[in-house]
C-alpha cells in the first residue's frame, strides 16, 4: 500500500514540474557576437551619431548645389482703383485698371574667394569624421560590452566558488557532528563548523547577488525590452593561452594611430578648422556675380496704335517684355573688424586643434601602456596565486585530515580553508584581468576583440 502510495505521489510530482516548467520562458543563450550584433542594431546612441551623419551627408550635397546658378520665376494679377500709374505704360490712368506680370530671376556667383569650394571640401572632410565617430562609438559600446560579459564569466565562476565551499563544508558539518557525538571532538568544533556555513551560504547569496547584478547590467546596455530567461554562452577558456605579454607599447602605439577612428577624427577635426581658416579669409577677397532677369506683362491700358483697341494678351507679352544682365562686384572694405576677427579666431582654432588632437595620441599611447602594465601585473599575479592555490589545497586537505582526526581545532580548519577560498578567488580575478587587458591589446592592434571570446554561436 505504502508503495503504491508513493508512485502516487512521484507522479503527481512529475505532472506538477511538467506543468510548471511548461509555464516559464525558454532560456535564451546569448553569444558575445550576438550581444555585439544586437547592441550596434539597437543602442541609441549608435542611431544618433547615424543621424549625425546622415546630417553631414546632406550639408555636403547641399554645398555643392549652391555652386548651381540660382533660378526663381513668379507671377503677379493686379487690380487699380483709381488714379495709379500703369507699370508698363508709366502712365496715369484716373480709371479702375488691372493687369498681369511674370518674371523670371537668376543669380549664380563667379568668384567669392574660394568660400564655396572650400566649403564643399569641409564639408566632406565633417562627413568623414562622423564616419570615424560613428566607429569609435561602436567600439565604445565593443568594450563595454565585453567588459561586462567577462564580468559575467567572472561572477559565474566565483559563484561556483561559493557554492562548492557550501557543500563542502556542509559535509563537514555531518562529519563532525558524527564525531561529536561519538565523544571524539567536542560541541564547540561543531559550532564553529555550523557558524563558518552560516557565513559561507552569505558569502554564497552575495555572489550571487554580484552575479544577478552584472547580468542587468549588460541586460540594461543592451536595451532588452523583454529579457525572459537571459543568460551569456560560457566560452572555454581551458585553451586561452596565459603566457607573458610580448607586446611592445611602441609598437602597438604605432598600429593604433593608423586604425584606431578617435586618431582619424582629430585629425579631420585639424583639417575642418583649416578649411574654416581658409573660408574666413575669403571673406577679404572681393566676390563677383552674375544676376539675369527677365520680365513682361499684361495691362487693360495697352492699346494698339493701329486699330486702338486693347491689345491682345499674346501680343503684349512680347510687346512688354524685357531681359536685363547685371555683372556686379563686391569690394569689401571695413565692417567693424569683423573679418579680422573671425580670421584670428579660426587660427586660434587651428591651434585648439593640433592639441586636440595632440592630447588624444597621448591619451591613447598612456591607454596602451597601461593596458600592457596591467596584463603583465595580472599575468605575475595569475602565476604566483597559482603557486599558492596549489599549496594551500595541500595545506587545506592537511588540516581536514587532521580535523578529522581531533588532532587540530576546528579554528585552524577554518582559517585553512578561508585563505584557499580567498586564494581561488584571487585566481579567477587575475585571470579575468588578463584576459580582458590582453583582448584591449589586441584591439589597439586591429584584432577583433572577440577572438578567442566567443565560438560564433548566433543562438
Amino acid at each position: 500500500m505504502k508503495r503504491v502510495q508513493s508512485q502516487i505521489i512521484m507522479s503527481l510530482l512529475m505532472v506538477w514540474g511538467m506543468l510548471t516548467s511548461a509555464g516559464l520562458p525558454a532560456q535564451d543563450t546569448w553569444s558575445l557576437d550576438r550581444c555585439l550584433t544586437y547592441a550596434r542594431d539597437h543602442n541609441l546612441q549608435l542611431k544618433q551619431q547615424a543621424l549625425h551623419t546622415r546630417m553631414a551627408r546632406n550639408n555636403l550635397s547641399q554645398s555643392k548645389f549652391s555652386l548651381i546658378p540660382s533660378l526663381s520665376a513668379g507671377a503677379q494679377q493686379s487690380f487699380r482703383f483709381g488714379r495709379s500709374v500703369d507699370p508698363l505704360t508709366y502712365s496715369f490712368n484716373t480709371e479702375n485698371s488691372k493687369g498681369s506680370s511674370f518674371f523670371a530671376r537668376s543669380r549664380t556667383d563667379l568668384f567669392k574667394g574660394f568660400q564655396n569650394l572650400n566649403t564643399i571640401r569641409r564639408n566632406r572632410l565633417e562627413l568623414e569624421k562622423n564616419l570615424q565617430d560613428y566607429d569609435k562609438a561602436k567600439n565604445d559600446l565593443t568594450l563595454m560590452i565585453t567588459r561586462l560579459y567577462l564580468q559575467i564569466l567572472f561572477n559565474e565562476e566565483l559563484l561556483q566558488v561559493a557554492e562548492s565551499q557550501v557543500a563542502l563544508t556542509r559535509e563537514q558539518v555531518s562529519r563532525t557532528r558524527m564525531l561529536v557525538h561519538a565523544g571524539s571532538l567536542p560541541k564547540g568544533d561543531l559550532l564553529d563548523i555550523q557558524a563558518q556555513l552560516a557565513s559561507e551560504e552569505l558569502n554564497r547569496v552575495d555572489a550571487q547577488n554580484r552575479l544577478d547584478l552584472s547580468y542587468l547590467d549588460l541586460i540594461q546596455l543592451l536595451d532588452l525590452k523583454n529579457p525572459g530567461r537571459f543568460t551569456i554562452e560560457k566560452p572555454d577558456f581551458n585553451d586561452f593561452p596565459i603566457s607573458q605579454p610580448v607586446q611592445n607599447s611602441d609598437q602597438v602605439f604605432q598600429l593604433a594611430l593608423g586604425s584606431l577612428p578617435q586618431i582619424k577624427s582629430a585629425e579631420y577635426t585639424l583639417c575642418i578648422s583649416e578649411r574654416d581658416l581658409a573660408i574666413s579669409k575669403g571673406r577679404l577677397s572681393p566676390s563677383l556675380s552674375v544676376s539675369s532677369y527677365w520680365g513682361t506683362g499684361y495691362s487693360d491700358r495697352i492699346t494698339d496704335f493701329i486699330n486702338g483697341q486693347v491689345m491682345p494678351f499674346g501680343d503684349q507679352l512680347k510687346y512688354t517684355g524685357t531681359a536685363v544682365v547685371n555683372l556686379n562686384l563686391n569690394i569689401p572694405l571695413f565692417s567693424g573688424l569683423q573679418v579680422q576677427t573671425d580670421i584670428r579666431n579660426a587660427r586660434l582654432a587651428v591651434l585648439n586643434a593640433q592639441y586636440q588632437l595632440e592630447q588624444c595620441k597621448n591619451n591613447l599611447h598612456k591607454e596602451i601602456q597601461q593596458a600592457e602594465a596591467d596584463a603583465r601585473a595580472a599575468y605575475k599575479k595569475y602565476h604566483a596565486t597559482a603557486k599558492s592555490v596549489a599549496a594551500l589545497e595541500e595545506a587545506f586537505h592537511y588540516a581536514a585530515q587532521k580535523f578529522n582526526l581531533g588532532i587540530v581545532t576546528s579554528l585552524d580548519y577554518n582559517l585553512a580553508k578561508n585563505n584557499l577560498t580567498k586564494a581561488r578567488s584571487d585566481l579567477l580575478q587575475a585571470k579575468y584581468h588578463y584576459i580582458f587587458n590582453t583582448k584591449i591589446l589586441d584591439f589597439y592592434r586591429g584584432i577583433p576583440i572577440t577572438a578567442g571570446l566567443s565560438n560564433n554561436l548566433i543562438k
